[in-house]
This record gives structure tokens, sequence and C-alpha cells, in this order.
């Protein structure tokens, strides 16, 4: 349907991203960006309002681009900085509060706000370009999707763009980030650094989506670098002009004189020799000798060794695996999974040895995510929560068992603060204050101390020493290198830490009694998240390579280590701070963003059937609580006016729905059949948790079916009131085609009578349970489904249920009951007043190619195949066991991404129905059965 396609980014917006209720959004103007901020954020939105708009007009006038106003939308309801933009409505950027602390990808930074806007800002800027027929466009279509040509460009120059932008923006910025060239570097070294079809946001395997980022960024700095700075801002006008989509080494040609392609490859070879070289100049000083511990690569990090030695215990993070705690003996073996983690790294051992304090993410009040502190038994796996909406961090537990020392956000910066064995008694040690984040606090070996790493204004990224009854502070390093993870030695003499002083993330010591800097570690990689043993000889550590982090070992003698030599900056300065914007602000007001940006022309139907031909437009307010859409469409054949509209709002708890739709078909020479329906719907979520979801709603339903013939005409009335109930743990992950672990479960009541408008008096229930489990390996997976439904009232209507083939949505369905697969028998083939249907289906991926051609939109992930068995009987009166119909088949499976922006999977199969009525099929589809 046009509708929906037209409304797609509005609707996904909408759904996904609810605020709190709680929270009243206030608006302020300032130049040309009006920033929307709730209750607590107003001097955040003061500079976040004139860092706006002094950055966009840098961009502006860089890009040669006009944006207009931009709207902003700053919130602080999750413990995970990032921000995203858009152009669609109308240009929009939603920033999280949420700051960095420097020890994530991000790097050192003088400030979020400069660094997320000079990065969003810019993909405003990049994607509102428009030349020739398609700004001509735009003047009469208004902001159609299909008007913006930059969008369509891939993940590498889109993100890559505004990374560049982000680094040369600011003082720091992932182009300068050292852990960023490790990545590309480690690729080189290891022979695996992408073309470019694969440095793209749908790339799987490490690095994943943070390819497009960092390869783009780099590979754009070579184009700058060879063909000047006018580079990046000609290729962003020459690729806006282009009317046939996907053009890129068009582009290339016209800006560089060779396509992408050819200057991938250029590039490649250079970076290559340059790692190379690099790689030998690391070699001469020595390379640090290590025994590795753990093989899977991705994400294996934050070891910390039990206090007698004996243990390991460390977070894990595989294609296959969701996050976990897992534990292994310190050479290695007996390595097992303890207890399932959706975030975080830093954990803390009790001192008895008994238990693990770790922090991870967890959805709090239905609308927010927020870090807390957890607990789990060693003997037993039990986990037990310690607090609720601390949005506590980095945990270490005191020398004593008695007090656990931890970061806690604040939303307008965070504290070191220390709460008791049970997460109760919060005390703050060092309160909050602007531009100064925390991270790693660990406790010195008699708990008299605690040392931290403190990120403040300006970007310096130091050891701090805090007094932990005052909590008075000192710095222990001054500059602007990564000094990072600091963990203490066995006698308390010295900070074993991780620093980027050198280039790369290595291991230092700090030899506290006279403040030198010694080096641990000589890697090629990068060396992260170290932990001393408690005998003090050896230290155990994060090591980066092509594949992710492994865990290594290490013997340690600090008596027999070198100087670090001096730090030499690299960084410029940092530019000055605008003053913050002084306009007065107002009630949020969404309607004056609701009004239609668009309008867009479209025909269905042309080769078989009716010819409708229509136009469509959309809407969504800036904090997606509206979101709506209309099209009106003409038919040939029938010369009826009809249309299709939808809202919906998400300001509360309930999302609340609204779709109207009055559409006609021919039915005959001189015949229509027309269809007029009306669907309210209520969503509440009942429970939210980044492993499961629980959500009641309530809909109701009018239908009005009629055949005109002539001055005749026949009505067909359908009114119902349902309830539906669902709930789902299923879980899927890079590397698996479908889901491998976890179960859905749904029920619906439906009831149809005259009192809601309904010439069929009746009860209708179904249910539905899928399950889903790994069998013989880490992708593969066997899907199983029960489910069924029957109908009460009305004996004579035979109708409530089709089975046979795949589902038909036309039926009267509010909740989508109708879902049952049947394949290898004709669509429909049977019907009844109850239904049961099972099946079953092995699914197991064949191979993940993760390529695509060049910068054609065409990215294929994964092949798969399935092996399946159908079950299943539509009936009226009594049930027959021997009427029970069966189906075998098999099915060949790709995941991929078209456009480089829209994931799909398509299947293949053969399906053969071994009952009465059965045949052979050969079916093609988009998705998988369930």
């Amino acid at each position: 349907m046009v509708l929906a396609s037209t409304l797609l980014f509005a609707s996904q917006a909408a759904q996904g991203a609810s605020f709190p209720p709680g929270l009243r959004f206030r608006s302020l103007a300032w130049g040309r960006v009006v920033v929307h901020y709730p209750q607590g954020l107003e001097a955040l939105a003061r500079q976040a309002a004139a860092l706006g708009d002094e950055i966009l007009t840098r961009h502006e006038a860089r890009y040669h681009s006009g944006v207009g106003v931009v709207q902003i939308v700053l919130a602080d309801t999750t413990d995970d900085p990032n921000g995203f933009a858009t152009p669609l409505p109308y240009p929009l950027v939603h920033i999280r509060a949420i700051t960095p602390n420097g020890t994530d990808e991000f790097g050192n930074h003088a400030g979020w706000l400069r660094l997320v806007l000079t990065h969003e800002l810019t993909h405003i800027v990049h994607l509102e370009h428009a030349r020739g027929a398609v700004r001509f466009g735009r003047k009469i279509l208004g902001r159609a999707p299909y008007l913006f040509p930059n969008a369509l460009t891939p993940g590498w120059l889109l993100e890559g763009l505004a990374t560049y932008e982000e680094t040369e923006g600011t003082a720091f910025g992932r182009g300068r980030n050292p852990d960023v060239r490790m990545v590309l570097r480690s690729a080189a070294l290891a022979g695996d650094f992408p073309l470019e079809d694969q440095a793209n946001l749908n790339l799987d395997r490490w690095p994943g989506g943070q390819s497009a980022y960092f390869f783009g960024q780099a590979f754009l700095r070579d184009l700058n670098e060879r063909f000047g700075r006018k580079t990046l801002p000609e290729i962003a006008r020459v690729h806006s002009g282009h009317i046939i989509p996907y053009a890129d080494d068009l582009t290339g040609y016209a800006v560089t004189g060779a396509t992408f392609h050819t200057r991938w490859l250029e590039w490649r070879v250079a970076s290559l020799s340059a790692f190379e070289k690099e790689a030998r100049a690391i070699k001469a000083r020595g390379a640090t000798e290590s025994t590795p511990l753990t093989f899977r690569g991705v994400r294996q990090v934050g070891p910390r060794f039990s206090p007698d030695g004996a243990w390991i215990a460390y977070t894990s993070r595989t294609l296959t695996r969701h996050g976990a705690i897992r534990l292994m003996r310190s050479d290695g073996t007996s390595d097992r999974e303890l207890a399932p983690r959706n975030s975080g790294s830093s954990l803390s051992w009790t001192p008895d040895g008994s238990s693990l304090v770790f922090d991870e993410m967890e959805v709090y009040d239905l609308f927010r995510t927020y870090s807390d502190l957890w607990r789990v038994d060693v003997a037993t796996g039990r986990v037990q929560r310690l607090t609720r909406g601390l949005r506590a961090r980095d945990p270490d537990v005191s020398p004593d068992g008695r007090w656990i020392v931890l970061v806690r956000e604040t939303g307008s910066g965070s504290q070191i603060a220390v709460v008791d064995r049970d997460g109760q008694a919060l005390r703050v040690l060092v309160p909050e204050k602007g531009g100064v984040e925390w991270s790693g606090p660990r406790w010195g070996p008699r708990g008299d101390v605690i040392v931290a790493s403190r990120l403040a204004s300006g970007g310096w990224l130091d050891l701090m020493r805090i007094d932990p009854t005052s909590g008075a502070s000192e710095e222990l390093t001054h500059d602007r290198a990564k000094d990072v993870e600091p963990a203490w030695s066995r006698d308390g003499t010295h900070l074993v830490f991780r620093s980027d002083r050198d280039g790369v993330s290595n291991l230092f010591a700090l030899r506290l009694v006279d403040g030198a800097l010694l080096r641990v570690t000589n890697v090629l990689g990068g060396a992260f998240t170290p932990d001393v043993a408690p005998g003090g000889e050896r230290v155990v550590f994060a090591d980066y390579s092509a594949a992710g982090y492994d865990l290594r070992s290490m013997s340690l003698d600090l008596s027999n280590v070198f100087s670090a030599g001096a730090f030499v900056d690299p960084y410029p300065l940092e530019p000055p701070e605008p003053s913050p914007a002084t306009a007065p602000d107002r009630p949020y007001r969404p309607l004056p963003a609701l009004l239609p940006r668009f309008w867009t022309p479209y025909a269905t139907g042309i080769i078989s059937g009716e010819t409708k031909i229509g136009v469509a437009t959309g809407g969504v307010d800036p904090l997606f609580r509206h979101a709506y859409g209309l099209d009106v469409h003409r038919g040939s054949e029938t010369g009826r006016i009809g249309f299709q509209g939808y809202y919906q709002y998400d300001r509360f708890r309930p999302t609340f729905t609204v779709i109207l739709e009055d559409t006609s078909d021919p039915a005959s020479a001189d015949a229509f059949s027309r269809t007029q329906e009306a669907t309210l719907r209520a969503s509440v979520p009942i429970t939210r948790s980044l492993r499961h979801s629980q959500t009641l709603s309530l809909a109701w339903k009018r239908e009005r079916d009629s055949l005109v013939e002539g001055d005749r005409a026949s009505h067909l009335d359908l009114g119902g009131l349902e309830a539906a109930w669902a709930l789902s743990s299923a879980r899927q992950f890079p590397y698996s085609p479908a889901p491998v672990e976890g179960w859905r479960l749904f029920a619906a009541l439906m009831k149809q009578g005259p009192a809601l408008g309904s010439d069929v008096s009746l009860w209708k229930a179904t249910a539905d349970a899928r399950a889903y489990t790994r069998v013989f390996g880490e992708t593969d997976s066997l899907a199983l489904r029960l489910g069924g439904g029957t109908t009460f009232g009305r004996p004579e209507f035979a109708d409530s249920f089709r089975l046979g083939g795949f589902p038909d949505g036309s039926l009267f369905d509010l909740a989508g009951t109708n879902v049952s697969v049947l394949r290898g028998y004709g669509d429909d083939e049977f019907h009844g007043r109850s239904v049961v249907h099972a099946n079953a289906e092995y699914r197991v991926p064949l191979s993940h190619p993760q390529r695509g051609y060049r910068s054609f939109p065409l990215f294929v992930r994964h092949l798969h195949a399935s092996a399946f068995l159908d079950f299943g009987e539509a009936w009226s009166g009594a049930f027959r066991a021997g009427d029970l119909k069966a189906a075998v088949g098999l099915t060949l499976g790709s995941d991929f991404v078209v456009g480089h922006r829209l994931p799909l999977t398509g299947v293949v199969g053969l399906a053969r129905g071994v009952s009465t009525r059965g045949e052979t099929q050969v079916f093609a589809r988009l998705g998988l059965p369930f």
C-alpha cells in the first residue's frame, strides 16, 4: 500500500521512540535551530541551540547547501550516548544527552554536544543537497522521500563523511582516535582490509556497522588530501543531481577522474604499505610476548582475577551468542558461561570469591534504559538486582566487601559514589561537574584510596586519586592522552592502565612514589582492560586483532620495565564555545511541524486489475508523538474516489492508532465491490526489557463490504472488539538466519455482534505459541509452532478460519490471528469454524557471504536452507484426526540488503502436500513463515 510506504519512517519512529509520559517538553528557537527538551535539560538545551546554529552555518558555507530550520530533540532517557538525523519530513536531529566517558570508540572529546552535533548536522546538510531536476521536483512535490539522492549513497560515504567532519570540526573525533586507526591497521596486517562493498552499515562480521564510520572517513580523508579540500563538498553536490539513483561511481569519476572503486583500490594499496611500515616500527621496539586465553574474537573483555588468583571472570560477546559473563581458570581452561549480560564490561569479585558485582543496561519504568548494578552467585549463576534506576556503572567492591564504588550518571554529568554491598546507602564522593565524566574506579589494596579516570573539558583524560572518606581528588597524570582502566599492583605501589600516548593503546604503569610512567606492553593491535593477578606476577588483558578482542596473559615484573617517554600531544585546540542561547523558551507545540511537507503521485494495478491513480502525504512531529498519512485515489474502471488514512498517537503509555479506508474494485462489467473500514486500536506495553517484551492491545474494527450493481446494493456489515496479548523472548544474532533462542506467545479473543455494528454475532478465540532452539551448532535452529482457534455462536457461520498456503490478510482479523501456514495446498483451500496448525522447521546457515559488488545497491548477508513439516486442519462440527493435512518441503533463502538500507529475506521452496487435495508447489516469498 502506498500509504504504508510513504509513512515507513514516521510509523517506525513513533512505535520505537516513546518518551516517558511524565516528561514535559519545551522549545527554544535560536537562529535556524529549534531545540526541544524536557525539564532538567534547559542549560544543555541552550548550549545545544548556540552550538547547533554555529555548526549549521559553518557546514552550509562549506557545502554550499541551505537547509532552513533544523529541529533538534534533546533527551536523557538512556545511558547509551548516540544521535541520529533525518531529512524527512523536515531536517530533524535527535541527541541523547548522556556523555561518553572516553573509553569507547568516541575516545577523548572536548565536548559531547559539539562532537555529536557536528556529526549529525553534517548528515542534514549532506542529505539536503538537490540540484537540477531533483531540485525542481522538490519545488513541485515538496520533500518527497525519493527526492533526496544523497540519502541513497553507500554507508561508507554517508557515515564516513559525517565522521570526517566530526573530526575536522573538533579537537578529537573518531578520525583522530588511535583505537580507530587500530581497526584499520589490524585489518590491513591480517589481509582483511575491506573493499567498498563491505565497508557498509550492513556488515555483520567484525567490525560490523562500524566499518562504514572507520573505513569511510579514512577513505574520504585520502580523497580530500589527494584532490583538495573542495572534493567532499563537490561529491555531495554532483551526486545530488542524479535522477538515476545509485550512480555513485559516476559521481566519483566526475569529481576525481576515476570511479570510487578505482580510488578505493588505490587507497587500499597505499594504506597497506603505510600500515606495514608502521608495524615494522612497532616490532623494532620489541613486540610483547603473551599467551592467548580465548580464541573467539569480537569482544572478550574486562577480565578480573578471583581473590585467590585461580579463576578469571570476563565478559563475552560474539556474532552467535548473547552477551555473557564467563569464568575460566587462570590458564584459560574450564571456560564456561556463568550468566547472561546485556551490556557493559566491568565486573568485580567479592572478597570471598563467592559472587561478582557487575553493571548492565536494562529497561526502567518501560520508557527509559538505564545502567544498574547486579550480583551473580558464582556457584549457582543466580542473578540478583542491587539497584533500580540508579544509573550506576563500573562497580568495584572494596577489599573488606562492605562497599561498592561506582560511577553514577545524573543527566548533567557523572559522579563517583559508593553504595553498600546490597546496593543501598548511596553516598556521593565526587559530585557531578559540567563537562566532566568519570570511569573505571578501583579501590586500593588496603581500601584507603580509590583511583579512577576523569575526562575533563578540553579532552584531558587522566588518572585521579580519590580519598574515600572526604572525596578529595588529585591528578596522577595530566595530558590529553587516553589514560583509562586503571588496575592496582599487588602491593599498591603501581597502577597498570591503558593509554594511547604512543599512538597505540598499550599497557603502561604509573609508579606512585615518584609519578614515573613505565611501558608494560608493545603490541601491534591494542591492549585493553588490564587486571593484575593477586600474586602480582601476571597481568591479563584484552588484545585486539582483526577478529576483535581476545584475552591474553603475560608475566609482569614492574621492576624491569622501561620509561614510557614523553607524550607528544597531536591534537589541535578545540574551537571556543559560543555563549548559550538567551532566547525565551515556550511549551512544546507539535502542530506546526505536522503540516504536510510533501505530496507524491502514485499509480497501482497498471498491469492487472483496475488502475488507481492518486496522491499521498504524511507527517510526524519531532517527538514522534503524532504520525499520520493520507492517500486519495481514483479508480479507472469504477470511476470512484477512495482514500486511506492513518494516525498514531504515542504520548502516553497506550499507543493509539486510527485507520480509515474506503476502496472500490470492479466486480464485473456493470458492478463493483466497495469496502469501508474503520479501526481503532490501543496498545499497552505491560513489561519491557532488553530480553523480552509483553503487550496488551484492544481494538475495534467496523467494516462494510458492499456489492453495487446499478441502483442495487447489498451489504455485509462486520464489527468486532478484540483483545490480544503477546509475549516474546525470541533472540536472533548477527550470524543466525532466524531466531535461535526463546519463544513467542500470542492469544486473542474477539467479539462480533449487532451492538458493535456486525450482521454476525459470534466469539472467536485464537492462540499461537512458537519456540526456537539451537540443535547442533551456534547458528542452526529448530523452530516449532503450535496454534489454533475456534468460534462460539452462530452455528451456520463456517468461514471464521481459512487454511492453505500462506496467510490471507484479507480476512476480518484485527490482530493478525489468521496466520497459519500449510504449504503444499491451494491458498485458503480449507475453511471452518475451528482451526489447528503445527509447524516444525529446521533452519541451517549455508554461508555468510557478507559481500556486495562495488557500490551496487545489493548486499548479500547470509545464505540458508531449511526442511519443514506442516500440519493443519480447518473444520466445522466434530474434529476428525484422520482429516489432518500434512506437508513436507525444503527451502533455500538469502538475507540481503537492497538500496543500502532495506534488509530483506527471500525464500524459494518446494512443498509437497501428502494428504487429500495436496499438491507439489514451487513458491517464492519474502520473509520467513514464522
